[in-house]
């Protein structure tokens, strides 16, 4: 990984107003921090972490703890912890002289992400054939129709909570609890790829047969048939996403800024 990028976010992208403060871009989210059973730390890691999934701090992106603490309204013990925290999950990197930034993904980091879904997901299809219910199967075959729509609305939040639900139905069905633990600590990095993969042209009608073949082969019960779709899914995101990386290598990198001016 690389922190390289164009990433920007200024002082003036995010204004935060009152003591409740919202934080104004055109997603309307705030990224005010709400004090509830998790911990501070916990939280303002939530909120980071959402916030490089949805490109508001797109790759690249200087991170300063002063900007961070008012943004989120936290401590700055409690930013700091927060991107110790994030900078184990690969999301930052800390640049000597320079300080936390937002990493870019590269092909190559990609290209292993995918390899390693291949594998575990297939494996979920696989036993999901084998153990899930019927009212299980119901449930994808739903959420399968919900991301279609979605998708089709050309609605990528939708449909990406569509397809992190339709994941949370598989894991669930097939019982594999290893499996499911390995692809959440992935899970980050797979969101940022699957909203890349996303705006792939071609992207969301290929992604709509595959998931289509998946559920066939529940509902039919065919454990290696739905191996094989459940890895045909994995390798043509990953075409996709190559191609949208390898595009964005060739253009003239730009100059990441920090928060402040």
């Amino acid at each position: 990984m690389h922190p390289e990028g164009a990433g920007q976010w200024t002082s003036h992208s995010m204004k935060v107003h009152g003591e409740n403060g919202s934080a104004n871009r055109s997603s309307g989210r705030s990224m005010r921090v709400e004090r509830n059973s998790l911990t501070l730390r916990e939280r303002a890691a939530d909120v980071i972490r959402q916030a490089i999934i949805d490109h508001r701090l797109p790759p690249g992106t200087h991170l300063k703890e002063r900007e961070l603490c008012e943004m989120l309204g936290v401590s700055r013990t409690s930013v700091r912890e927060a991107l110790r925290h994030l900078e184990t999950e690969r999301l930052i990197l800390t640049v000597p002289h320079r300080g936390p930034v937002v990493v870019s993904l590269t092909a190559e980091d990609a290209k292993q992400l995918y390899q390693v879904r291949a594998v575990l997901e297939g494996l979920v299809g696989e036993q999901f054939a084998l153990n899930s219910t019927r009212e299980q199967i119901a449930e994808l075959k739903r959420l399968a129709r919900e991301m279609a729509m979605s998708a089709r609305r050309d609605s990528p939040d939708a449909t990406l909570e569509h397809i992190a639900a339709f994941y949370s139905v598989m894991f669930e069905g097939a019982g594999n609890q290893v499996c499911a633990d390995i692809l959440m600590s992935l899970n980050t990095r797979i969101s940022i790829l699957r909203r890349l993969s996303l705006a792939s042209k071609g992207r969301p009608k290929a992604m709509i047969l595959e998931v289509e073949a998946i559920v066939a082969a529940a509902e039919a019960r065919k454990p290696d048939q739905m191996k094989q779709a459940c890895i045909r899914h994995v390798e043509g995101a990953c075409k996709a996403v190559l191609s949208e990386l390898t595009t964005a290598a060739a253009r003239p990198a730009g100059k990441s800024k920090s928060l402040a001016k």
